[in-house]
């Protein structure tokens, strides 16, 4: 694997995102659907915040888990009523395009990061890079490994 490839080489650009006043059914609805799990929250193509499943799961009621109808209708109220910008991480770690997948794996192996949103020069986001994007170019076949 090239470690000093740029991320910009590896990152997902067909990314699904979140305005920072939708409401959060539609972004649990856009997670669920889309199988993915981390959501940019954007303005303008500048990156707001960042929200996962499990920002969304840890504002669910917890007996939902028992299928308890009082506790279905609790998260039908909160999902739709609650923002986006009102449970999105604020503080986010983000990447250049020209970072290098070293950089991404150092980044990954001393945070707790899942994912790291990608901006150009303008700061405007134009990807997404994850643990699984690493791992998809290093184990590309058709890619020459370096050790």
């Amino acid at each position: 694997m090239d470690k000093l490839i740029a991320v910009k080489n590896i990152m997902t650009t067909d990314l699904i995102t979140a305005d920072p006043d939708e409401k959060l059914s539609s972004v649990k609805h856009k997670l669920l659907n889309n199988h993915i799990q981390h959501m940019p929250v954007v303005e303008n193509k500048k990156i707001l915040g960042i929200i996962s499943n499990s920002d969304i799961h840890s504002m669910e009621h917890h007996f939902t888990l028992f299928k308890s109808e009082k506790a279905l209708q609790s998260n039908i109220q909160i999902f739709s009523t609650m923002l986006a910008s009102e449970i999105m991480t604020k503080s986010v770690v983000k990447l250049k395009e020209s970072d290098t997948a070293r950089v991404a794996v150092d980044l990954f192996r001393e945070n707790l990061f899942h994912a790291l949103p990608v901006v150009n020069d303008k700061d405007e986001l134009v990807g997404i890079i994850t643990p699984l994007d690493l791992l998809r170019y290093a184990y590309d076949d058709h890619l020459p490994l370096n050790k």
